[in-house]
């Protein structure tokens, strides 16, 4: 990897390179799967989210995977699709999802970078930060839905408080 003048652009090879690099500055829990894949730990408001950095060559798109780790397994009902759906509509970039095998939420995000060779840090901090802001934002209405009721509209109602208006 290689930076400019300013230590602001990376010319890479492999995207995931310059994300260790950037990571690595914060002493966040990371640990290298592949040549291109990338987990990490990173400690959000609420919980710590297992998040997943692949990169995917043949489309140059780099897609990133946040798991919300839920310790106590319960039986989850239809509604979770509802629920996940209302939640997307309110989502401007990325989407959750629920994977039955694994018996979670995960929030997904993707970036191309077809006709780049360049990534900026502001890139990085960017698109890092869109997957904690959304997994920040929403984890009280996974959490209130899997361990209080599992009823989308409580869940809804009783975690997100939209403001109108300055205080």
């Amino acid at each position: 990897m290689k930076y400019d003048s300013q230590k602001k652009l990376m010319t890479y090879e492999n995207p995931i390179d310059c994300i260790e690099d950037y990571i690595y500055k914060y002493d966040l829990d990371s640990f290298r799967d592949s040549v291109n894949d990338l987990s990490l730990l990173y400690k959000g408001l609420w919980d710590s989210y297992n998040i997943n950095v692949s990169w995917d060559e043949f489309n140059k798109i780099i897609n990133i995977v946040s798991y919300f780790d839920f310790k106590k397994k319960c039986k989850v009902s239809k509604n979770i699709y509802s629920l996940i759906s209302i939640i997307n509509e309110k989502i401007k970039l990325g989407y959750f999802n629920y994977s039955s095998k694994l018996e979670t939420v995960f929030f997904k995000y993707q970036v191309s970078v077809k006709g780049q060779n360049i990534l900026t840090i502001e890139q990085i901090e960017s698109f890092l930060d869109v997957v904690i802001s959304e997994c920040d934002r929403f984890f009280p209405v996974f959490y209130l839905y899997f361990f209080k009721k599992q009823d989308p509209e409580y869940a809804l109602k009783t975690s997100l408080i939209d403001t109108h208006g300055q205080a």
